[in-house]
């Protein structure tokens, strides 16, 4: 039976530095894929990737057990990618069209191997899949990024924001409404 992520982080706490790098791997993937779409630019994430474990090494008592690991780990990710906008002046949006190093439809929708009739499907889907997920207000999106590519529940996604849950639940919904309806639109 696999540890669980306080269990990993209790065991790097007490000097066990394989316990971290089994906590990276687990989160690398959903934490990543956010970071990359709140910037837009890959190795800002990978930047704000390390940023993230950096404050677990630094302050490893900055994770409480009480918490869900996950809902943590993308706080501290959102606060550092906020950071960096200030610092930056201004926040990326994630492009429609991958150029300049800057991740397209292909990062997120296509599988690691398609055969050349799955890719073309799967480029078109994620080109209308992304330019869906454009179309949509920040917040929407963030709120949607959260909950599909975190694992986060509502109520997560909702103290992670600092904001009510029914407010977090309306974006969503606007975004699932929003995203179907272009969609199908798209479809026709």
């Amino acid at each position: 039976m696999e540890p669980t992520d306080a269990e990993l982080v209790a065991a790097f706490r007490g000097g066990d530095p394989e316990a971290l790098g089994l906590l990276m791997e687990r989160h690398k993937g959903a934490l990543y894929g956010y970071l990359l779409r709140l910037t837009g630019r890959r190795d800002a994430a990978e930047d704000l990737f390390q940023e993230v474990f950096l404050k677990l090494v630094r302050d490893p008592g900055a994770y409480r057990e009480r918490e869900k690991f996950a809902a943590w780990l993308f706080t501290v990710a959102r606060n550092a990618a906020l950071d960096r906008f200030r610092r930056e002046g201004a926040r990326a949006e994630v492009p429609l069209e991958g150029d300049d190093g800057r991740p397209g439809p292909a990062d997120f929708a296509a599988s690691p191997e398609p055969g050349p009739e799955a890719a073309a499907v799967n480029g078109e889907l994620g080109a209308r899949i992304d330019a869906a997920l454009g179309a949509l207000s920040a917040d929407q999106r963030e709120v949607f990024y959260l909950r599909h590519y975190s694992g986060l529940s509502f109520k997560e996604i909702a103290e992670l924001l600092g904001l009510p849950i029914g407010t977090v639940l309306a974006r969503m919904s606007r975004a699932a409404a929003a995203l179907r309806a272009r969609l199908e639109k798209d479809a026709q």
